[in-house]
């Protein structure tokens, strides 16, 4: 009865790998034109998980063969003007690369002698050419439609086919589109919610690309961390990484400080900047930054110590240093005639020597204010302070001018 039993279990197995090895054969002779593509795809489908065929280089090919003749029936449906499954086009272009390159793996094994033979190199190596180019069309396609997600598996399958395999796609991470599509992918990812944690990783690695739009995708990052994520701790680090990245951005430095600011964590703003400046002893930019920071936090006299360091160590022609000192002058004097206001009338001789060390500060920016001018003419923030500093100080000529100078600006 053992003997039995085991026979009929060995007849059994040997009745299945039959039937899966007949299945290749189904799918290869349902590829003969007329292509019966549903037929090949029935009969291919079960042979990539069975363990008899699922190993052969042959079943993956064949099944390749289906997905990129699926793919060539809904091109000449289009072609025809014939309606189009774009669904099941986006879907075959992906798995008929997946399956060629496990082809292609296995087709490069040695055989029982130990020799390397390729069987389907060549037409694998020329479909998937034809294939990488069409991911980028069905991309577009899905992004049309705005249908994100298949957008970002779409486009992110030709991102990666480098990768994947250097050998077939090596030629693709050099083409001067492929950081455009890097960042394409991006944007779709941001489009769609459920691709957000996809569309972190991406920007992780696009910040550093160099690429033109590396800045835009690095704030799409600490914005996604901040807002979509709420998580402090990888906003800070990314707007702290990104600040040296793009040191000639005020984004990353400027959200930072805010953040420090917002958090009351004055302190460690300053320290922040003052240990950038060390690093960075002739960038005027960390100067300027702190020296608004200052300004924000009513330490005036430190932000004029601040700004002159500027003009004197690091750029004398600095405009921002000189608008920043005009705008020191005039927040003391915005905060004395606050204090004037609040002196008592019976209070007059106190009263009128507040008004005076409110137009004394005043005078003090009117030259930073007209210097800042000088070296750059259409600043809008500088001129309509130095507007409104001369109309305090009776100056209506020479206010009236920088009025005219303020409507030429074209926004």
């Amino acid at each position: 009865m053992k003997k039995l039993v085991l026979s009929v279990a060995m007849a059994t197995l040997a009745c299945g790998a039959f039937a899966q090895k007949a299945n290749l054969s189904k799918a290869k002779n349902a590829l003969y034109e007329p292509a019966d593509l549903i037929a090949a795809k029935n009969a291919i489908e079960p042979a990539l998980t069975n363990a008899e065929t699922k190993d052969l280089a042959e079943t993956h090919y064949l099944a390749g063969q289906v997905y990129f003749k699926t793919v060539e029936q809904e091109d000449k449906n289009k072609m025809l003007q014939q309606p189009v499954n774009q669904a099941l086009m986006n879907e075959c272009v992906v798995k008929a690369i997946d399956e060629y390159l496990v082809a292609y793996d296995l087709d490069q094994k040695p055989n029982e002698k130990g020799k390397i033979k390729p069987k389907y190199q060549k037409e694998i190596e020329r479909n998937l050419k034809s294939l990488s180019s069409k991911l980028i069309e069905v991309g577009y396609a899905a992004y049309q439609e705005k249908d994100y997600k298949s957008t970002v598996s779409i486009w992110g399958k030709y991102i990666d086919l480098p990768k994947v395999n250097s050998q077939l796609f090596g030629e693709i991470a050099k083409d001067s589109m492929y950081n455009d599509y890097r960042f394409y992918t991006i944007n779709a990812a941001m489009l769609d919610d459920s691709q957000v944690d996809k569309g972190i990783e991406m920007m992780e690695e696009f910040k550093t690309s160099g690429h033109k739009d590396a800045e835009t995708a690095a704030q799409w990052l600490y914005q996604t961390y901040a807002e979509k994520k709420k998580d402090d701790a990888k906003a800070v680090r990314t707007l702290k990484e990104c600040a040296k990245i793009f040191p000639n951005s005020n984004y990353f430095t400027g959200n930072l400080i805010n953040y420090y600011i917002k958090n009351n964590k004055a302190n460690e703003a300053i320290a922040y900047l003052d240990d950038a400046i060390a690093q960075n002893p002739k960038d005027a930019q960390y100067y300027i930054v702190k020296g608004n920071t200052l300004v924000d936090l009513k330490k005036y006299d430190d932000a004029i110590a601040t700004y002159n360091k500027v003009i004197s160590d690091v750029d004398s022609k600095n405009a921002e240093a000189y608008q920043g000192l005009g705008i020191v002058y005039v927040s003391k004097a915005s905060d004395l005639q606050a204090e004037a206001d609040n002196i008592p009338l019976s209070q007059k001789a106190k009263y009128n020597a507040k008004k005076k060390e409110a137009k004394d500060m005043f005078q003090k920016a009117k030259e930073p204010l007209e210097k800042s001018r000088q070296i750059n003419p259409n600043n809008k923030i500088t001129l309509n302070l130095l507007q409104s500093v001369y109309m305090t100080l009776n100056m209506g000529a020479e206010a009236q001018e920088v009025k005219k100078a303020i409507d030429a600006i074209k926004d």
